[in-house]
């Protein structure tokens, strides 16, 4: 299910460029990669606003999606409920929604924190299982995770999601559990807690899926189920039972 505030068209836009072309990145080619800049960017400037606002709306214990697109498009199925906040910015790499939490203002205190990251770090062209590179999300996501913990109560961090085929010339597939390891290192050391919301998913070769939307083969094809596990988890974990 491809709906909310991404819509199709916007998420082939902002996956094609982040996938071909890199963002910020010094070997794209400059008017490819201002195009993909300003489409980031006007994302990025339009949920800015509507997350400020939702935040400023939220109740204490709220729950708050942090994160790339598969956090949005989550989002825009349990921002239904009126405990939820959705955070999540489209075509973000760890890097970039770090720079985006640092400059998130929490009136009131959050329960719950859910981190989807690693997609938009895996591309190919940064050579994703490089030290350099990994270490760079590393450092990234240990930001992200810093911000939102002195924002809520307890940190979930979702597991990379496996990609489809069709994205398998731009992502790497074999840093997807690479990417996975490093978070959970991470959380060992900053008291996060990674899940795997994707588990069902796994259904193809090592980090890829056959559930997933092509042509670009990152988004799903039913964030409405997704997001039922992921409610029924956040349950559990709320009445201290759910699974590690």
């Amino acid at each position: 299910m491809l709906a909310g505030g991404l819509g199709a068209a916007a998420l082939g836009a902002l996956t094609f460029g982040v996938s071909v072309f890199g963002v910020g990145t010094r070997s794209e080619p400059s008017e490819a990669g201002r195009r993909n800049r300003e489409i980031a960017d006007a994302h990025l400037a339009k949920r800015l606003p509507a997350i400020r606002a939702a935040l400023a709306e939220a109740a204490p214990g709220f729950v708050f999606l942090a994160g790339n697109s598969h956090a949005e498009l989550v989002g825009d199925v349990l921002a239904r409920r009126p405990d939820v906040v959705n955070g999540g910015i489209g075509g973000t790499s760890a890097r970039r929604y770090a720079d985006v939490i640092d400059a998130l203002v929490f009136p009131v205190r959050a329960g719950i924190a859910v981190l989807f990251v690693g997609t938009n770090d895996i591309l190919r062209r940064a050579d994703p299982l490089s030290t350099r590179t990994s270490g760079g999300f590393e450092a990234a996501v240990a930001r992200i995770v810093t911000g939102l913990a002195a924002q809520a109560d307890r940190v979930l961090v979702a597991a990379v999601p496996p990609i489809g085929p069709e994205a398998r010339t731009g992502r790497d597939p074999a840093a997807v559990a690479a990417y996975t390891a490093v978070l959970q290192r991470l959380c060992a050391r900053h008291g996060c807690r990674v899940f795997d919301p994707f588990a069902e998913l796994r259904d193809g070769e090592p980090g890829l899926t056959t559930r997933a939307v092509p042509p670009d083969g990152v988004h799903l094809q039913d964030y409405e189920a997704l997001a039922a596990g992921i409610a029924a988890y956040l349950r559990a974990m709320a009445a201290d039972r759910a699974p590690d």
